[in-house]
């Protein structure tokens, strides 16, 4: 069944479209991210993934209870947008050079220290000065 096609002529078949969909998606993800977990090089991704990992589990058991609650059995129907944010996310994987990137050690480290010099700052309205540039690391590696 397809989004705006023939199949879809009531709502009840749009919401039923929408859960496949869903689930669908959620599955794919649940497929992706222990590979993500594994491959992972830094700690806070690593946790990241595991716990988007967790969060998943439960969204499809929350999804089938849905479907239960139709009458309906669990089934995904292809969803191409997040096949294509997976294929990508592998790609990358494949393709981005394999270096380890640090993260901060607390956030303190992203925020302008009030001993900025003032050719720093720059002007946005009286009597308020913002950071012409944050000067931050990134996350991701540099390339």
């Amino acid at each position: 069944m397809g989004l705006f096609t023939k199949d879809i002529k009531t709502m009840d078949d749009l919401f039923l479209h929408v859960l496949q969909d869903t689930y669908y998606a959620e599955e794919q993800i649940l497929k992706a991210l222990p590979n993500m977990v594994q491959k992972a090089t830094n700690r806070d991704l690593t946790a990241a993934f595991k716990s988007h990992l967790e969060e998943t589990e439960r969204h499809v058991q929350r999804l089938e209870q849905a479907f239960e609650l139709i009458g309906e059995s669990p089934k995904g129907t292809a969803c191409p947008a997040i096949d294509g944010i997976i294929k990508e996310a592998r790609r990358s994987r494949e393709t981005l050079p394999r270096r380890r990137c640090s993260m901060p050690r607390s956030s303190s480290q992203h925020k302008p220290s009030s001993t900025m010099r003032s050719a720093d700052m720059e002007r946005s309205s009286p009597g308020r000065n913002k950071p012409a540039k944050m000067r931050s690391r990134s996350f991701w590696p540099q390339l």
